[in-house]
């Protein structure tokens, strides 16, 4: 057996690996056995996220998946699910719609009902709720960012302005007016206050008389009446603190100084307010739309082989698919040729002839040399086909696909490396076959691809057969959650 022939056993004894690990840890059953399944049907009053082949969950465990979603008369979605046998479901069991983390695929939760309740039987239609979004999120800010400008309108409507001046100077006289009075009451009461005066010297003269006779009764407890005092002067200290912090509180605020005092007295900070709070309205839009984004975005990864017949070797690569939307993916592919990569070197000879003349030849020579080489295209996609443009074997062309039985069966056509001089144009037909969604896997995982390589080159023409295996969004999170699971456990 030749090196290429020995590359291409051990890319297929490691795809065989890779496939028989896969099998293992999704549980993946290659043909549906619908002997071991019921149906039940779930009304939901909005669906949105959620497709045919999601995955039933309850309590976490995937028990079913999605099998058709209609729309009743009266508006609301009618989900159908396909459940294990062995799920049991009572009266008053529902579903809710609930999504994989913060960014995850939506899926259904059910909830069985209490174990009390007679058991339901197959066909039985539930009713369903949908957990709040990120769409409700934004409506919750939206209306507090009303609620505040609303605050702040008010306060500008009582405190701004040319009747805001006027309130505060009302104050201001009248206050001014209280001390006047009081200083009239002062000069009208003077005799009173003389004899008041008075009763006060003759109080505090008994108080000393008093005090002294507490003085003599507390000397046993000086030193509790010491701790007691000592409390009572540090609680005047920092009432005293509290005073004068109030006092430099209320004059900057009278005087405008500060966030608050430019709240209260400057017009230009409620303006400055409103429009914070319509950025932050903005931002929060921009942040529900861009998350919008990157849900409705789905990365596949894969990795398949391939035998050529007529020669004896084989070829391997990895790709990488990103769907942005519907209508629209990127292909990009890593691989090894057996035959390497074609170069093209250019050599130019300039001869001089005896009669002065210059003659210039020009020859190009390809060569081949082993290195990987790169595929990346753009897809465009109409209906069941699809149409791709860009790097083939790091080489430029185009491509086509069409899909046939339920996406089972895919037919693809691929045109490259135009300026080739040895055989022309390369051309590969091929069909690829996935090899079906088990009861749990609602995606096929692995394939089988057979076709005709370099179809226009009667040389070099050979029929191949190949396999592969692909991983989706749902599948890497399985197997990240899966390993780093293990390294919490060692």
């Amino acid at each position: 057996m030749n090196q290429t022939a020995k590359i291409g056993a051990f890319f297929l004894i490691v795809l065989a690996v890779c496939a028989a690990i896969m099998l293992r840890i999704e549980d993946i059953r290659l043909r549906d056995d619908q002997r071991n399944m019921q149906e039940i049907e779930i009304r939901f009053k909005d669906v949105a996220g959620l497709d045919r082949q999601s995955a039933v969950r309850m309590a976490g465990v995937r028990v079913g998946k999605v099998t058709k979603i209609d729309l009743l008369p009266e508006g609301r979605a009618l989900v159908t699910l396909a459940l294990e046998k062995d799920v049991q479901l009572r009266e008053g069991a529902y579903g809710d719609i609930k999504s994989l983390g913060l960014l995850g695929d939506k899926y259904i939760e059910l909830f069985p009902g209490s174990l009390q309740s007679s058991r339901l039987n197959p066909g039985a239609r539930l009713e369903g709720a949908s957990s709040p979004g990120f769409d409700d999120l934004s409506r919750l800010a939206s209306d507090v960012g009303k609620d505040v400008k609303e605050v702040t309108a008010a306060l500008r409507g009582s405190l701004g302005g040319k009747e805001g001046e006027d309130k505060i100077n009302r104050i201001v006289e009248n206050v001014g007016l209280l001390a006047e009075e009081m200083r009239a009451l002062v000069q009208a009461n003077r005799a009173n206050v003389d004899v008041t005066v008075a009763n006060l010297k003759m109080f505090s003269q008994e108080m000393r008389e008093t005090l002294a006779r507490v003085d003599r009764i507390l000397d046993e407890n000086r030193m509790g009446v010491k701790s007691t005092v000592s409390n009572a002067e540090e609680l005047t200290q920092k009432l005293q603190t509290a005073a004068d912090n109030l006092n430099s509180v209320t004059a900057k605020l009278d005087s405008g100084q500060g966030t608050l005092g430019k709240l209260i007295n400057e017009d230009s900070v409620h303006g400055n307010l409103n429009e914070a709070l319509e950025s932050v309205k903005n931002g929060v839009e921009s942040l529900t739309k861009t998350i919008g984004k990157i849900n409705e975005t789905k990365i596949e990864l894969g990795f398949q082989g391939q035998y050529n017949a007529r020669q004896s070797d084989g070829k391997a690569s990895f790709s990488i698919d990103v769907n942005p939307d519907r209508q629209r993916f990127y292909h990009i592919e890593l691989g090894a040729l057996p035959d390497g990569k074609r170069v093209d070197e250019t050599y130019i000879l300039t001869t001089t002839l005896p009669n002065g003349e210059v003659q210039t030849t020009r020859t190009v020579v390809e060569r081949t040399e082993d290195k990987f080489v790169m595929g990346a295209q753009i897809g465009f996609r109409l209906n069941k086909t699809a149409l791709r443009v860009g790097l083939i074997e790091s080489r430029g062309g185009v491509a086509i696909d069409h899909s046939l039985l339920k996406d089972r069966l895919v037919l693809t056509g691929e045109a490259w490396d135009f300026g080739r001089k040895n055989g022309g144009t390369q051309l590969k037909l091929m069909g690829k076959w996935n090899t079906g969604s088990s009861f749990l896997t609602p995606t096929s995982n692995i394939y089988v691809t057979g076709g005709l390589e370099d179809a226009l080159n009667k040389d070099r023409r050979s029929l191949f057969v190949g396999a592969g295996v692909k991983w989706t969004d749902e599948d890497i999170r399985t197997l990240l959650g899966i390993g780093a699971a293990s390294l919490i456990g060692k």
